[in-house]
């Protein structure tokens, strides 16, 4: 299998708001990028945190340029793979939409072979508002949890500590923020190993077990 990073130096864009582009970094967050940048103030202290809570009814892109491994390009398969995506994301390759995501505690992959060519690519990761998802989920089903947090939060798969606590802000962050790679795949893959283990006075016995995923060539 062939693997090529895409983890590294983004830009983040923050549709109507006058940031700009703003230098990004992945693995990260839109917090972390805007403190790094220098254009928000730390969300801990005071009550700058309504700041950073509000700044979250935005959209999020994040974008950078890559060539294409050849090697990788030749593979019968490629997959986009996102160790984690926080959390409601539209994935773009080429200005080819190529997945979505809802879920941040999940790893996602998307075939992109189709959607990658020779010389510079683009991939763009657009994140939807997370504040404003929640409230609208509440008003169609109505879904409570702790009273010191956001109402609506246990209807999205993200950190719900994120949406406030007794002991914790109301920070509910968005971006890339695990690796995210593209994978090159022929023939097959193993996608599982299971190892069992059956202990005696003597000896112990494993046996392993793999889950395969084949391919088929390409072409």
């Amino acid at each position: 299998m062939k693997k090529q990073s895409l983890n590294g130096a983004w830009t983040l864009e923050i549709p109507g708001s006058a940031f700009g582009s703003v230098p990004a970094r992945v693995p990260g967050s839109v917090y972390h990028d805007l403190l790094t940048a220098g254009m928000i103030p730390a969300p801990f202290y005071r009550d700058n945190e309504l700041q950073a809570l509000q700044l979250m009814e935005n959209e999020f892109h994040y974008r950078r340029s890559f060539t294409a491994d050849a090697e990788l390009l030749k593979s019968d398969r490629v997959l986009l793979r996102c160790e984690g995506l926080d959390t409601l994301a539209e994935i773009y390759l080429n200005d080819r939409l190529v997945g979505r995501a809802d879920n941040m505690h999940r790893i996602w992959e998307f075939d992109a072979k189709d959607a990658l060519h020779e010389g510079e690519n683009r991939i763009e990761v657009r994140f939807a508002s997370p504040t404003k998802y929640i409230r609208e989920a509440y008003a169609a089903s109505r879904a409570d949890g702790s009273s010191d947090a956001m109402r609506g939060f246990p209807l999205l798969r993200k950190a719900h500590c994120m949406f406030g606590w007794d002991w914790g802000p109301r920070l509910p962050d968005a971006g890339i923020w695990r690796d995210i790679s593209l994978l090159g795949m022929r023939t097959a893959r193993i996608r599982d190993v299971l190892v069992l283990q059956e202990h005696t006075e003597s000896c112990v016995k494993l046996r392993v077990r793999t889950s395969v995923e084949r391919v088929t060539h390409a072409g």
